[in-house]
């Protein structure tokens, strides 16, 4: 009975007890007892009868009715499931100590761009060396002060990429709700601990139609752009790093969200979405995850299944809304984009994204702008054994982020990605990529090559 308050035990006992008593109440009265037993004192009106045989009677019953009441109140409680898993890893940076950009000291490769203070050639986020999109070294930035989460100066070394501890509970048979929450051990600093934690995930989740083919979610959930989103988390992931376009479309908003499935097949989907803001991820300069002004982003999906041989998805979709950080919702922030998914065979994946954006930035609440021309990935994973599979990616991004007249990282880069994948049983994938950075259009030669590994365990 610990689990379970006492007085709410007796108040449901009393009610499962109810309908018995009135049963007893409506069928006839039972006929008087014999006079043998009257003269030996068990009638009703005797002390003894009250404090021998009818008071073990009636608290054998009641203690029965308790405990049938503890029963339906332990039913009635929520089932809650615990899962997650462990990913542990290594890596090994090259060059430029870990970084994925450097200076353009004096203005000398890019002329055009002397009205800016300092103007850095590159991409920050490219050196990544897990799912989570953590790069080795943030680099030596002037004028900024940044939390480098890995801080490696260069150095390989081992990783507790992340821990992730995910809860789901049935309110209803057509109610779920869902958290995720991810630990990251790091380096701590000047006495304090470096590891941290994130709420990844916190949402209500409704399936108003028998059919159950809407969902309806409230909370903290999942992005509606692109493909990307689905397999974010290392344990979904194929391969190990995430995309260069997944900056802008993987991250995790607060709002509400709808999706329904049309035909017999599922062959439509829609998805909608109106949230505090955009669905980059946190680390990046985009992010607004408790809004800074009164505008709102609504961002949508929609996809098709061709009637083909094998299995192919195409989507479209979009975001637009106020300014990521602004504190006014003078200038918009958008994101376009398609996208393409195919399962062949049964045994190999293709996917193809392809994204532009925008964004002024507003210099006086040190909000930055973003001119994304065009980036996009393809992307082959195969598994040529029930446990041995290779991923192979290309990639390329090209962008100005600005901040006023402050400072400009322009980034003209392609990444070709290539990695294996173990799946040594049901719960343990081990995975290893290497990472070839460049870059085009003028921008010097980065030494910010990467090879990675994971062990993903999940519970």
């Amino acid at each position: 009975m610990d689990a379970v308050k006492p007085w709410l035990v007796v108040v449901v006992a009393v009610v499962v007890a109810a309908p018995a008593r009135a049963r007893a109440q409506s069928e006839p009265h039972a006929p008087p007892a014999p006079a043998a037993d009257a003269a030996s004192g068990s009638d009703d009106d005797s002390s003894a009868g009250e404090g021998s045989g009818t008071t073990l009677v009636d608290t054998a019953a009641f203690e029965q009715r308790l405990a049938q009441a503890e029963q339906l109140l332990r039913n009635s409680q929520p089932i809650v499931t615990l899962g997650g898993y462990v990913d542990l890893g290594y890596f090994v940076p090259r060059g430029n100590n870990g970084a994925g950009y450097v200076e353009d000291f004096g203005h000398q490769l890019f002329p055009a761009y002397g009205n800016f203070g300092w103007v850095f050639l590159g991409d920050i986020l490219a050196p990544a060396v897990n799912s989570r999109g953590e790069v080795a070294d943030l680099g030596d930035a002037p004028g900024v002060d940044r939390y480098d989460s890995i801080n490696s100066r260069g150095a390989p070394g081992f990783i507790a990429n992340e821990i992730n501890l995910t809860l789901r509970s049935a309110l209803t048979p057509t109610a779920l709700v869902t958290a995720s929450l991810n630990f990251t051990p790091r380096t701590g600093n000047g006495f304090n601990l470096g590891d941290v934690f994130d709420a990844d995930i916190a949402q209500i989740e409704w399936l108003p139609t028998d059919s159950q083919r809407t969902s309806i979610f409230v909370g903290k959930t999942d992005s509606v752009l692109g493909i990307e989103y689905r397999d974010r988390k290392s344990d979904k992931r194929f391969g190990i790093t995430p995309s260069l376009m997944a900056r802008y479309t993987t991250g995790t908003a607060l709002g509400v969200k709808i999706r329904s499935k049309f035909g017999s097949t599922d062959w439509l989907v829609f998805a909608a979405a109106l949230t505090n803001g955009s669905n980059t991820v946190e680390m990046w300069h985009f992010y607004d995850e408790i809004d800074s002004n009164a505008g709102k982003t609504a961002s949508g999906r929609l996809s098709v299944r061709l009637p083909l041989p094998f299995w192919l998805e195409l989507g479209a979709s979009g975001s637009y809304g106020a300014q990521d950080r602004a504190t006014d919702t003078a200038h918009p922030m958008w994101f376009v984009g398609g996208d393409m998914l195919a399962h062949i065979g049964g045994h190999v994946d293709l996917k193809a994204e392809f994204l532009k954006g925008s964004a002024d930035g507003e210099a006086s609440q040190g909000v930055y702008g973003l001119r994304l021309h065009g980036g996009g990935y393809l992307e082959v994973d195969a598994m040529l054994t029930s446990s041995f599979g290779l991923i192979g990616r290309g990639e390329y991004r090209d962008a100005l982020v600005w901040l006023g007249a402050e400072r400009a990282y322009l980034t003209k880069g392609w990444r070709a990605t290539g990695g294996v994948r173990w799946v040594a049983t049901t719960r343990a994938v081990f995975k290893a990529e290497y990472l070839r950075n460049g870059q085009y259009g003028r921008i010097p030669n980065i030494a910010d090559d990467v090879f990675t590994t994971s062990l993903v365990v999940g519970f």
